[in-house]
């Protein structure tokens, strides 16, 4: 197999959140509230750019608008690659960062709720505030980045509550999208209905997730397992054809998963480009 790069990386700009989402794995963990140090930043970006197609997301475990440096580390990024995607809760999107945003970024998804449970879900934010900042960050948009609105549907949520939601964003943005809520009982990945039978997973072959700290996670998915490696030390690609990936690339291979990680998660990707778990609607 031919592992060049990763095809995707995704990099923790910021651990800590200034919200509290009812249904947000971060419940399940006690000590998130890092911020990505600009000189890492620089230097994963050093390496990247050699590979303009690799997909750049810029979000994990917390809110990255809250980065102190965030419109610099947009400015660094802007041009260098062909996709870039960001997700935020859009409590700090304000119109000082617009122009940051539309010149780096390709895709920005909105994670929100129904009006009718948002203030109960993603305290202490408000629904109505939150509403105001992204039609504001649209009007200046003006289709420039591909937009979405995501929701968690979780077995206590209300159908009517989804109708709605889907009503409100599907003429406003490019992609609604309804989650369905994962990490159940704690178990990182898990779903409330196991999918199908098991496949291998593409993502030990696709993407490299890279943490706050410079610590290389599994995927999107992984939100504490043991590192895969350090970037602080090493290189990406040192990183992504170490000991420890060959490893567990072979446990997806024969579906012999021993990886803690791996082999509890029901969130896996059996092809690039699979949408996983959920419902999206395009325009």
């Amino acid at each position: 197999m031919n592992l060049i790069f990763p095809k995707r990386l995704e990099i923790e700009l910021v651990s800590s959140c200034n919200l509290r989402c009812v249904y947000c794995p971060r419940r399940h963990l006690s000590d998130l509230s890092g911020f990505m140090a600009l000189d890492l930043f620089k230097k994963i970006i050093e390496e990247a750019r050699h590979y303009p197609d690799t997909i750049i997301v810029l979000h994990r475990r917390g809110e990255s608008l809250l980065h102190r440096n965030f419109t610099e580390i947009l400015n660094i990024i802007a041009g260098k690659f062909k996709e870039v995607q960001i997700a935020t809760n859009s409590t700090l999107l304000t119109e000082e960062k617009f122009e940051a945003i539309t010149r780096a970024v390709t895709f920005i998804s909105f994670s929100l709720d129904a009006p009718a449970a948002y203030d109960n879900t993603r305290v202490p934010a408000k629904y109505e505030d939150v509403e105001q900042k992204i039609l504001k960050f649209l009007d200046f948009n003006k289709g420039r980045v591909k937009t979405q609105a995501s929701m968690v549907r979780t077995q206590h949520t209300p159908e009517d509550n989804v109708v709605v939601f889907k009503e409100i964003w599907k003429d406003r943005v490019d992609r609604v999208r309804v989650y369905e809520e994962h990490s159940k009982d704690g178990v990182f990945g898990a779903i409330q209905n196991p999918r199908g039978q098991r496949k291998p997973c593409v993502m030990p072959t696709y993407e490299m997730l890279i943490y706050d700290d410079g610590n290389v996670g599994r995927c999107n998915h992984d939100w504490n397992g043991n590192p895969l490696g350090d970037i602080k030390t090493h290189s990406i690609k040192e990183v992504w054809t170490n000991a420890a990936y060959e490893a567990l690339r072979t446990q997806h291979e024969r579906l012999e998963l021993t990886d803690p990680v791996c082999k509890n998660c029901d969130s896996w990707y059996p092809e690039m480009g699979n949408q996983g778990t959920g419902e999206v609607i395009e325009k």
